[in-house]
Formats: C-alpha cells, sequence, structure tokens
C-alpha cells in the first residue's frame, strides 16, 4: 500500500511514519520546508506549499490513501490553514480519481457532540469564547469540507494527544465518549491509522479514539 502524508513534520506525522515504515507500508511525505531528518527506506519526500497545487499532487500521485495529521502550532506565524490546505488536497484526489482520505482533528473541533461530556463541552465553549475564533472556524471548516467530500472519507476525533509511548491500545468508536482527561497517546494514534487504513470500518464517519484506561468525566 502506498499512503500519502501531509503534516509529516508534526510529532503525530512522525509517530504515524514510524509505524507505517514498519509496516512495510511505502510513503509519500509532504514537507514545506526539506526535513533535517533521513527519509525512511520506502519513502518518497515532496516539499513544497501546501497552496500549490503541483507539489499536493504530486505528494498524491500513485497513493491508495491520504492521511492528514497537520494541525495548527503553538507560536506559529500562520495557524489558520487547515480548511484551505485540506481542499487542495480533497480537489487533488478528486482530480487523480483517488477516494481512500482519513483526516485527523481532536475530539473538541468542529461540532461538540454528545461524545464529549457535558463538563468538556462547557470548559470548551468558554475556551472557544476567550480564544482564537478565527482558529476554532477554520478547523469547523475543515471537517465540513472532509464530511462534503463524497470520498471515501473517515474523520478520527482525538483525545488530547500525549507524547507517552507507554501504551499503543486504543479504544475506538463513533459513540465514544472523551472526557476532560481523556488521553491518546501518538504512539496509539499512529497503530489506528494502521488499522483503519486496512480494516475501512469507519467510512464516510466520525470516529472518536482515546487510550484504554481514561476517565471520561
Amino acid at each position: 500500500m502506498i499512503v500519502s502524508v501531509f503534516g509529516a513534520s508534526g510529532r503525530s506525522g512522525r509517530a504515524f511514519i514510524a509505524a507505517a515504515s514498519n509496516a512495510g507500508l511505502a510513503l509519500r511525505l509532504h514537507y514545506r520546508s526539506a526535513p533535517e531528518d533521513m527519509a525512511p527506506e520506502l519513502a518518497t519526500v515532496v516539499v513544497g506549499a501546501l497552496k500549490d497545487p503541483t507539489a499536493v499532487r504530486e505528494v498524491l500521485r500513485g497513493s491508495d490513501a491520504t492521511v492528514i495529521l497537520f494541525g495548527p502550532r503553538p507560536n506559529a506565524r500562520d495557524r489558520v490553514f487547515s480548511a484551505k490546505a485540506t481542499k487542495a488536497i480533497v480537489d487533488g484526489m478528486r482530480i487523480q480519481s483517488q477516494q481512500r482520505l482519513l483526516c485527523v482533528t481532536g475530539a473538541f473541533m468542529g461540532v461538540l457532540s454528545g461524545n464529549v461530556s457535558l463538563t468538556s463541552r462547557l470548559t470548551t465553549l468558554v475556551q472557544r469564547r476567550l480564544g482564537d475564533d478565527d482558529l476554532v472556524d477554520d478547523r469547523a471548516e475543515q471537517e465540513r469540507i472532509v464530511r462534503n467530500s463524497r470520498l471515501d472519507w473517515t474523520l478520527i476525533k482525538t483525545a488530547a494527544l500525549t507524547e507517552s509511548n507507554a501504551t499503543d491500545v486504543y479504544l475506538a468508536a463513533v459513540d465514544l465518549k472523551i472526557g476532560k482527561d481523556s488521553q491518546l497517546t501518538r504512539t496509539a494514534l499512529a497503530q489506528f491509522i494502521l488499522d483503519e487504513l486496512v480494516a475501512k470500518q469507519y467510512v464516510q464517519q466520525a470516529v472518536y479514539v482515546r487510550s484504554a484506561i481514561v476517565s471520561t468525566r
């Protein structure tokens, strides 16, 4: 299987690249600037702007599935880019007649469903009022673009991501409860993506994912 990866330079991207390489997948990796680390043996690196259709199409070329792992970074100059970048990827997939798209967002992004505990919903709404409305709107629009893409999409809505490598065991379901203390290791996220690439269990669905031991308060 050949998988295109957008967001390769981030922490979640690096975790997925490591897991996918160990699983023997061929990867086409997008970077906005040349990576410092050497790419895995079965990886092709494409450097270019997300707003450059030629670079996006080159990352997508010949792939069986696409994984979007990018998101805003603290203190980054341009934090509001996810929706436009996702639209460019969706457009590129349509041009190349590609169907399978996995997009990682957060459980507290977009519309707050009943999966999120009442305490967490209230806390998130307050934070949104005090925070960056443009950023909130951008992530919500990203999800809307994916849902309306007519591709074989999966929205992966994660609990708070952590750096621990303690476990790659996860829980995943469309009705999974996520609380304020819920977490998901990036190792477990990478494993879920690998599993979903094969199983295709959540096509055209939003699936919530957290580590196996967690509070749902």
